[in-house]
């Protein structure tokens, strides 16, 4: 069986212990595997990090709508400010709940109440914030020098962190993969530019490249995600209802891509775990100009390509190696998508061979 999961979001953990994680971790296992979409929030700003807090820090928020900051700690406790643009604060201590109004009629809550998680054991604080402008929150150490994650956790919001982020070097921000395409378990799935359109111009400059809103990994626990990126910005469709065609982009667009090469693959070799899938899609995944130096936190070990089907007994392929794929003549896009049609046509012959 082969799960595709267009679903995400950023109130959680993001190290594979939500519920939902844990759920799909305990149903994978033989012949069961999970495909995810990345998120389309890698252009945001939405998730910030402070490491080893030793003194008071400002994080400062820009938002025109109010949010949820969703925090998580090790290695100590903290001391949770929320401030307006005129630094007037709402405050609370680990363990504890607070409430008020700031200037303008911005409303602030903040629950600082658990210390020791059930899901990992770590500490957390929500925010919960009907403000707009510029904001702050501050974390104070009062205990340890604990190292922080932020996420704000409102997918349709246009709020965003405006220091402590991290940059990915090519536009885009690391550490925005959304749940559950954080789980180990899970093959996770960025989207590519791989179709002009009218729509933007960006299709024509990007074309090839990782799409501007395929969000990055890593995850909070350091894991390396995606696996691989495939065609997601656009993706040509049927029209419901009508015999017209349209274009969508998003990961939710490139995931079932691979949710299909992982349907060929448990064909041949319906036994093959989750673990299994993942070896056989990132030795043949390609890389190429634009990818550069393979896996990272971007395209993931590369571009989803399935070269051969494996059998029973063998996680390995035949084509690429780590990412590697065929670097001297790396097939496009659309060859990619023609070698899901070859390998279709040519699965029974796979199996005789096998």
């Amino acid at each position: 069986m082969v799960v595709n999961m267009a679903i995400g979001g950023h109130f959680g953990p993001h190290d594979g212990t939500s519920m939902l994680e844990r759920a799909i971790a305990q149903y994978s296992g033989s012949g069961f595997v999970v495909v995810a979409a990345a998120g389309n929030e890698g252009n945001r700003r939405l998730y910030a990090r402070v490491n080893s807090i030793a003194s008071t820090v400002s994080v400062g928020i820009s938002s025109s709508t109010g949010d949820i900051i969703d925090g998580w700690y090790k290695n100590g406790t903290l001391k949770v400010e929320f401030c307006d643009s005129s630094n007037t604060c709402i405050s609370a201590e680990p363990g504890s709940y607070t409430s008020g109004n700031l200037s303008g009629g911005c409303y602030v809550e903040i629950y600082n109440t658990i210390t020791n998680h059930p899901l990992n054991g770590d500490g957390r604080f929500v925010v919960g914030f009907e403000c707009t402008g510029n904001t702050t929150l501050k974390l104070t150490p009062r205990s340890g020098s604990p190292t922080a994650d932020l996420y704000l956790a409102h997918n349709f919001g246009n709020s965003q962190f405006t220091n402590y982020f991290l940059e990915d070097g090519l536009g885009g921000f690391l550490g925005t993969v959304g749940m559950p395409g954080t789980s180990p378990y899970v093959i996770t799935v960025g989207a590519l530019t791989s179709r002009f359109s009218t729509m933007t111009s960006r299709s024509f400059t990007d074309l090839g490249k990782i799409a501007y809103f395929s969000s990055r990994g890593p995850t909070r626990d350091g894991r390396l995600k995606p696996e691989v990126v495939a065609p997601g910005y656009f993706v040509l469709g049927p029209l419901a209802g009508s015999t017209d065609y349209i274009t969508k982009a998003g990961t939710s667009m490139a995931t079932p891509v691979v949710s299909g090469l992982v349907a060929l693959i448990l064909e041949v070799s319906p036994n093959l775990s989750v673990q299994d899938v993942k070896q056989v899609l990132t030795f043949q995944a390609l890389s190429d100009g634009s990818t550069g130096s393979l896996p990272n936190n971007i395209y993931g070990y590369g571009k989803a390509f399935l070269g051969s089907v494996v059998g029973s007994g063998s996680a390995g392929g035949s084509a690429g190696g780590g990412g590697g794929g065929c670097n001297s003549a790396s097939p496009d896009l659309y060859t990619a998508l023609l070698a899901l049609v070859l390998t279709a046509v040519l699965r029974k012959r796979i199996r005789r061979v096998l």
